[in-house]
């Protein structure tokens, strides 16, 4: 198959950000300037073909050194200004330039707005079977051999002392969304949950812990996208984007709309081991439906028990930036769990008011 010039570009695009990710903006709005004048050469006569591509160039030219003079020039963008204040109208990384218009949501609800639409389709899929999964049936059934007290793993935590204070340097509560991307020096150890599928080892006596709760009260969950590596995400987004992008948007259409269906790579709460998806043995889609089940019913009631919340709770959208996502968990602790389900707050939320 031959490589076309879009191709090349995004390869481009793609193979810089990488390595430095502060130039994401500036690789993002010269790939559209590359991609424009393409777009405009193939449709004129072949005459002017090379009129167009010295324009380009020295476009090209002019866009680099404006940017380079703002990265070299006086220092590096300044990413430790008070994310608490305004946070989702700071302009620190592609993301944020992919949300500052509204999108069309026929457009997105046309494709489907599942993280993981390379394995799944969330309006068809009937058998999870077919994925990468686990349950919390089988978890706890190959630990039974361990003997573990019900009342220090599965005891709701206790009320959040108000003079208490939590820390933005605390682990629990780090932000990443799509203004704040993981930071380059943040590390942590990953630990098995079952086979193949890993988390953030710190989080595993929890997840064990709520797993169990929920099989106690009937609810069998079935863990179907813990962590996910760099690589991973970037795939998942780029397919995205392509499926947008054959669909007749223009690239620069499909990167805004992509970004409300699959986090931005680098931006995603997976790629920190801190997030997880769960459907249940009786329902397997993940979409807005799972809310109203038995299994996303006691998730909502209960998560925050054993230090997890919805992340992307219905009504938020707004300061998320996130569709509604009820299957979607993020591992915060128990004391921050509870004030965020006390207090119906997002973590951004919990992040101007406590941090």
């Amino acid at each position: 198959m031959n490589v076309t010039f879009k191709d090349k570009v995004l390869s481009l695009y793609r193979r810089t950000i990488r390595k430095h990710k502060m130039l994401k903006i500036p690789m993002l709005v010269l790939s559209v300037i590359l991609l424009f004048f393409d777009h405009l050469a193939r449709r004129i006569q072949s005459g002017a073909r090379r009129y167009i591509a010295v324009l380009a160039s020295l476009t090209f030219a002019f866009v680099s050194c404006s940017f380079s003079s703002v990265i070299w020039g006086e220092g590096e963008y300044d990413f430790t200004a008070d994310i608490t204040s305004y946070y989702y109208e700071t302009e620190e990384s592609a993301a944020s330039f992919a949300v500052e218009d509204e999108i069309d949501s026929d457009l997105i609800d046309a494709a489907g707005v599942d993280e993981d639409d390379d394995l799944i389709d969330p309006e068809s899929i009937t058998d999870i079977s077919e994925l990468d999964t686990v349950s919390g049936a089988d978890i706890i059934g190959s630990m039974a051999q361990m003997e573990v007290s019900d009342d220090e793993e599965t005891e709701p935590a206790e009320t959040q002392d108000e003079h208490s204070e939590f820390s933005r340097d605390d682990w629990q509560l780090v932000l990443v969304n799509k203004n704040h991307p993981i930071a380059d020096d943040y590390s942590f150890t990953l630990g098995a949950i079952k086979g193949a599928m890993q988390c953030d080892e710190r989080i595993l006596a929890d997840l064990y812990a709520m797993l169990e709760g929920a099989l106690n009260d009937g609810v069998n969950l079935i863990i179907c996208s813990p962590y996910r590596n760099d690589d991973r995400q970037q795939m998942l987004f780029d397919r995205k984007v392509d499926k947008y992008t054959a669909q007749g948007m223009s690239y620069m259409e499909a990167y805004k709309t992509a970004a409300q269906a699959v986090t931005i790579p680098g931006s995603s709460e997976h790629q920190i081991g801190l997030a997880i998806d769960m459907v249940s043995d009786s329902y397997a889609s993940l979409n807005e439906g799972f809310g109203d089940t038995k299994a996303g019913q006691w998730l909502a009631a209960h998560a925050y028990e054993y230090g997890f919340v919805i992340r992307y709770p219905e009504g938020k959208e707004d300061i998320t930036g996130i569709e509604y996502e009820p299957w979607h968990l993020r591992y915060v602790g128990k004391n921050a769990a509870k004030v965020l389900y006390d207090e119906n707050l997002t973590l951004e939320e919990f992040w101007e008011k406590y941090l």
